[in-house]
């Protein structure tokens, strides 16, 4: 978003705010991917507002689909370097 000109805000619902920008933003054949972060997104809040449990399995594959979205945005922000 920074790259862009855009700053999140930090309040409530800020990182929803993160994942449609990207789905606007981005190509649109990452929609599964930003999916993806939205389903962990959602998980992460039950887990740290009530109860849930993540397993190591679900943990390893936030890991690298967060390294997939990282070359995603590094090559779109080099796409726009002069």
């Amino acid at each position: 978003m920074l790259s862009h000109g855009q700053r999140p805000r930090v309040q409530l619902g800020h990182h929803v705010a993160i994942i449609e920008f990207a789905e606007k933003r981005l190509d649109p054949t990452l929609a599964p991917l930003l999916d993806l972060f939205d389903r962990m997104r959602r998980k992460r809040n039950i887990a740290f507002y009530d109860i849930a449990i993540i397993s190591e399995v679900e943990a390893e594959d936030a890991v690298r689909a967060a390294e997939d979205y990282i070359k995603v945005v590094a090559a779109d922000i080099q796409s726009r370097i002069p």
